[in-house]
């Protein structure tokens, strides 16, 4: 089955800025919020009714509010996606940012009147209007391809990076200096401004078949070419090898060189990974995409990030451990846009939604597992979690798909008997 194909639009530079707000949003909106959570069920300034429990109960309710959240997101994402590739994404990511405000406006009156069941309810609403990420992602790869794809996809990867380096520490600032529900209004306030800048701007066309069910993906599998499937692992495996190290390093620093997380040096690591990820998104995609193909490409990014975990895995020093994250981090973050190029490429126009919430769905359970796994693994062997990741980007490399080369174009009408 041939892949849907139209003439990509060029975006204006306010509907990228607009677009990116919201993707950043989709992230920012859990990240930035951690700290209240933490404060608001761990700490002295906890819920009244949170004071009443015992400390063990408290981290089973902080963490049943945290991981429900992505659970909640991960089954809705591709449904509420596939009825905006059949309807409007436009009017659907509105839809999703008011309900994300509400998600941010019931925890800041869930902590005047010291609830629970409000601030779980306002967490799952925001988990809900997350979508609006993915569906910002399609129109994104709904209108480039080639290069220009690679690089908007680096920049939805540095985006999302930016969200998740920095966002907690910003949470915090924010919950230190004005309270709890800081990050919840700042988060808010993101979502307005979204939604106005979203109801400002105009898209390009959008492509949709109204006459099927959203809730079958057999007719978007069957529109897509060859590889789809094996691009959407690639996501997961990548995500969840990254996500192995990533909480693999939370033991390595005590246990293999007795440096603490509260260290400086921990938290100027953890920073540097941000830093040099994003550098990396920069940089470094429009240079290999002029060497390589996007298939090519993948293969050779993957094989160096194996490479890289390996050497994670054998340095004896924490500063040999820097160099290679140094190398290891560029590597990882260079594979997220070609993986994502890749698995937008085999989808069809009219399915670009339905793909990029699939994609976010792999993301979100390969940390959501890996969030279970790495403690279990390490009481195994400490490097363990780190080792599997050597493997998993091998199998990554394996499995990545031929370079696709149709561009045949269909009709409406062909789409629909597709």
């Amino acid at each position: 089955m041939h892949n849907q194909h139209r003439t990509a639009q060029h975006l204006p530079l306010f509907t990228l800025i607009t677009l990116y707000i919201i993707i950043f949003l989709g992230s920012a909106g859990f990240f930035i919020t951690i700290p209240a959570y933490v404060s608001l069920f761990l700490t002295d300034h906890s819920l009244e009714l949170a004071k009443s429990m015992p400390i063990e109960q408290r981290r089973m309710l902080f963490g049943t509010v945290m991981s429900a959240a992505p659970f909640i997101s991960m089954f809705f994402t591709p449904f509420i996606a596939r009825f905006a590739d059949k309807f409007s994404r436009k009017a659907v990511i509105a839809i999703c940012l008011v309900i994300a405000a509400i998600g941010f406006a019931l925890p800041i009156y869930a902590i005047v009147v010291s609830s629970v069941i409000i601030l779980f309810v306002g967490n799952m609403l925001n988990s809900l209007g997350s979508a609006s990420q993915p569906i910002a992602q399609a129109i994104l790869a709904d209108n480039s391809e080639g290069k220009n794809k690679a690089t908007l996809m680096s920049l939805v990867a540095v985006v999302m990076t930016a969200a998740m380096s920095f966002g907690p520490a910003l949470g915090s600032k924010l919950s230190a200096n004005y309270g709890a529900q800081a990050p919840f209004y700042a988060c808010l306030m993101i979502a307005l401004i979204s939604l106005v800048l979203m109801l400002i701007i105009r898209l390009p066309a959008q492509n949709t078949v109204k006459e099927e069910n959203i809730c079958s993906f057999v007719k978007p599998l069957k529109r897509s070419q060859k590889g789809l499937l094996n691009c959407l692992f690639i996501v997961f495996i990548c995500q969840f090898s990254w996500s192995l190290y990533f909480q693999n390093i939370a033991f390595i620093f005590p246990q293999k060189w007795n440096i603490s997380v509260e260290s400086a040096f921990y938290q100027y690591f953890m920073m540097g990974v941000g830093i040099v990820m994003i550098f990396s998104l920069l940089l470094l995609p429009r240079l290999i995409l002029n060497r390589f193909s996007v298939s090519s490409a993948l293969r050779v990014t993957t094989a160096l990030s194996a490479f890289g975990m390996l050497l994670l895995a054998i340095t004896p020093t924490p500063t040999s451990h820097v160099f290679a994250m140094i190398f290891t981090a560029a590597m990882v973050a260079l594979c997220f846009p070609l993986y994502i190029t890749a698995l937008s490429d085999r989808a069809s126009d009219i399915d670009q939604g339905w793909a990029m919430a699939l994609s976010s769905a792999m993301v979100g359970l390969a940390w959501t597992l890996t969030g279970y796994l790495t403690a279990m693994m390490v009481n195994v062997y400490l490097l363990l979690p780190t080792a599997i990741a050597v493997l998993g980007y091998l199998l990554a490399m394996v499995m990545v798909p031929t370079q696709q080369t149709t561009t045949e174009k269909k009709t409406q009408s062909e789409l629909e008997a597709a």
